[in-house]
């Protein structure tokens, strides 16, 4: 009879442990990460376009409650020449001392049952060279078989975030860049 009783014992605890197992797996399928895709700036200057584009970036999206992080480390963005990508991070980002940009935000709407292409209101706090400001910009969200696609666009003003340009390049650098955003997350 103890016998008995001990196997059920613990035929209940193992039952429960695989119920605890698949309800903790469940909950972490919720939560996608980044798969592919880049994260580009752009302005154009009067003398040229200047034009970066990282794939180092790390994203988090819980489908379930819309909170979204991201960080990019700044040294990932590669330039068309490398005189430019030393100039970006050693005297106007300072990625020596403000490694990462960093975005934590929310998607407005609801997005746990995506079946096509939806656009939503996305609001955080972007974070550039030790500096946070709100943001606000719409990203349009996909489904496919293997991915959810998001791509995005929106401004971004550097002097807000007391990145302080050369003087010698104060009227050849535009003072506001477009970010675009095209992830694919699993």
């Amino acid at each position: 009879m103890r016998a008995l009783q001990s196997r059920s014992l613990y035929r209940r605890s193992v039952l429960f442990v695989i119920i605890l197992c698949a309800a903790a797996g469940m909950s972490c399928a919720q939560v996608l990460t980044f798969d592919h895709g880049k994260v580009e700036f752009h302005t154009s200057s009067i003398m040229s376009d200047i034009e970066a584009t990282s794939t180092e970036i790390t994203v988090n999206l819980d489908i379930a409650t819309g909170v979204f992080d991201l960080i990019i480390p700044i040294q990932s963005f590669e330039f068309e020449y490398d005189m430019m990508q030393d100039h970006f991070n050693e005297e106007y980002i300072e990625s020596h001392l403000y490694p990462n940009a960093t975005f934590k935000g929310k998607v407005a709407q609801a997005i746990s049952n995506i079946s096509g292409a939806i656009e939503v209101d996305v609001s955080g706090q972007l974070t550039i060279h030790g500096e946070t400001k709100t943001t606000d910009f719409k990203a349009t969200l996909s489904k496919s078989e293997d991915f959810i696609k998001v791509k995005c666009k929106f401004p971004v003003v550097f002097k807000d975030f007391k990145v302080e340009e050369p003087s010698i390049l104060s009227k050849a650098v535009a003072k506001d860049v477009e970010v675009k955003g095209l992830l694919y997350l699993n």
